[in-house]
């Protein structure tokens, strides 16, 4: 998170900005927080291709769910919570054959905790 702070006022005023339907705005926040995002999700999938994968599923998430991430959530935080249930659908996709399922039609990350 180099010169970075978790939640700064203009990181706050993107992300409201973006939830207004300003796409460049949640650009701008993704691009801040994608390299931290690759390495976390490579880390946890253990592969370069799937961890990209999971980091772009995240960002696609996170731009379509933006409604529903509570206002005074840090985006990196919310962003981070997205990214590991998305590398824990992808981990949970395997199948027995060791086949590889995509992203859609596994559980809504509320499903998982009940």
């Amino acid at each position: 998170m180099k010169g970075h702070a978790i939640d700064t006022p203009d990181e706050r005023s993107l992300i409201a900005a973006a939830r207004a339907g300003d796409e460049h705005a949640f650009g701008r926040v993704g691009s801040r927080h994608r390299p931290g995002l690759e390495l976390f999700c490579l880390l946890m999938l253990g592969c370069p291709h799937r961890g990209h994968e999971a980091v772009c599923e995240t960002l696609l998430r996170g731009w379509r769910e933006l409604d529903q991430a509570a206002p005074s959530t840090p985006a990196r935080i919310w962003l981070y919570g997205l990214a590991t249930d998305v590398c824990l659908e992808d981990l949970d996709g395997t199948d027995e054959s060791g086949g590889r399922q995509r992203f859609d039609g596994v559980r809504h990350r509320n499903e998982r905790r009940q």
